[in-house]
């Protein structure tokens, strides 16, 4: 059996790896048209302000894929997938093959503003040389604006700060950052510490025009306020890369990105797609969604590969919008829905936010804040957020597991909990918060399930 992937992002080198663990004889050919592979672009903001270097980001070396038997084509693109040939076209040349894995990543969105183009305009993508662009220039310059409050944008922000930068300017046309992964009272436990880190915070903002006068760059505000920086990064999100998909004739889902089966098979069972150009769902809602993370794409690698293995027998689970970053001290963790987003969906919510402690304080304690959201009906947690120090992301995978495993709030509140005096509290937070919740449920006359 002959196994072709395109892209060369992580679900290709997961999912050769898994089938590799597996036991699976099968040859396997990975084409990118990049000139390295098997690296962690998320660390790209870490390594621009000199925590890490561009080597650290590396998890796998040439020597290491041929090793275990994979073919690694660097610098070779797939040009067309002829289906009915059964190959993929590379550099003119064709290249047959018994099951195909597609993994083309995404592109930056842009969004469609006069002026915002050109060589002082940049994107973080999963290819590298974006980031040693702004590697080059980053030290010529003390002023830049950002646009986009998601986890790159605000990781850059601080990285600009630590960089020495006079001015930094996070533009953001929402009320409040990560509005994607936290309700405003919580967006709003951190917003301080950005603003007090030295960013110009624009909430409710956008940019309406972009002027180059030579050396500077100005930007129109829709406040009516102008701006001038030396360098714009454009840090608004992706798009599903699947222009090559849609040439084919593979089915494109409603998100746009390319539709699979609980198996991750595409509309053409010989093909498989993978990362971010897949279309995937909401573990709690059902509905279809786009997931650029790169522990999504770790995961539908290896469940294309077990697939492959096991001859689809292996359903994938779905996501739960699940995002961890740490910005100017603070750490953040989402899981699942926020209230916003349940309402939307036509839920019937309740939701509590306290303030809780890592620890007692004699122990080195640090405070955290907590919402939970659940559902008024099942009782089943629906989402949690998190603002606080690192300890929030092991604490917020706890719940990962209470949301796909669907346990009522009764349950929740039922669980042990380890506790030592210098490791945690009695009383945990996530516990603390479903008994609240337990006791809205009460007050409102609805029967707690305790089972």
């Amino acid at each position: 059996m002959k196994i072709v992937m395109i892209g060369g992002g992580g679900a290709c080198v997961v999912c050769g790896n898994t089938l590799r663990i597996l036991g699976n004889k099968a040859q396997i050919d990975i084409y990118t048209r990049r000139d390295k592979t098997a690296y962690t672009p998320c660390e790209q903001p870490f390594v621009l302000r000199h925590t890490l270097d561009f080597d650290d980001m590396f998890y796998a070396t040439p020597p290491w894929f041929e090793k275990k038997g994979l073919g690694l084509h660097l610098e070779r693109e797939v040009e067309a997938i002829d289906r009915e040939e059964k190959v993929v076209v590379v550099n003119g040349e064709k290249v047959p093959y018994d099951i195909l894995l597609v993994n083309t990543g995404a592109f930056p969105k842009i969004p469609d503003v006069p002026g915002l183009t050109g060589d002082r305009v940049f994107t973080l993508t999963t290819e590298l040389k974006h980031a040693h662009s702004l590697k080059a220039i980053i030290p010529k310059y003390r002023r830049a604006a950002i646009l986009g409050a998601g986890a790159i944008g605000l990781e850059m922000a601080e990285t600009l700060i630590k960089e020495g930068y006079e001015k930094v300017y996070l533009v953001v046309s929402s009320p409040h950052v990560m509005s994607r992964q936290l309700d405003p009272e919580m967006s709003e436990k951190i917003e301080p510490t950005i603003i007090k880190g030295g960013v110009d915070l624009r909430l409710s903002t956008s940019v309406t025009k972009v002027e180059d006068k030579g050396n500077v760059l100005t930007l129109s505000l829709s406040s009516n306020d102008t701006i001038d920086v030396d360098f714009v990064l454009v840090a608004k999100g992706v798009r599903p890369n699947v222009d090559l998909a849609r040439e084919a004739g593979l089915k494109i889902g409603v998100t746009g990105g390319i539709e699979v089966n609980p198996y991750l098979q595409t509309s053409d069972p010989s093909i498989y797609a993978a990362g971010d150009c897949m279309e995937g769902w909401n573990m709690v809602t059902g509905k279809k969604t786009l997931t650029a993370l790169a522990t999504f794409s770790n995961r539908t690698g290896r469940t294309v590969g077990r697939n492959i293995h096991f001859n689809n027998t292996v359903p994938f689970m779905g996501s739960l919008n699940t995002l961890g970053t740490e910005v100017f001290g603070n750490a953040i963790a989402s899981v699942g829905l926020t209230e916003r987003m349940a309402v939307e969906s036509g839920l019937s919510t309740l939701s509590a936010m306290r303030k809780g402690m890592t620890r007692k304080v004699m122990f080195d304690g640090k405070p955290l804040w907590l919402k939970l959201v659940a559902d008024k009906t099942s009782q089943i947690l629906l989402g949690a957020q998190f603002v606080g120090p690192k300890e929030v992301s092991r604490i917020a995978e706890k719940v990962i597991i209470l949301l796909g495993e669907k346990v009522t709030l009764g349950k929740i509140s039922q669980y042990e909990n380890i506790f030592s005096p210098p490791l945690g509290m009695a009383y945990d937070p996530v516990t603390m918060v479903s008994d609240i919740l337990i006791s809205q449920l009460l007050k409102e006359g609805i029967e707690v399930k305790w089972a």
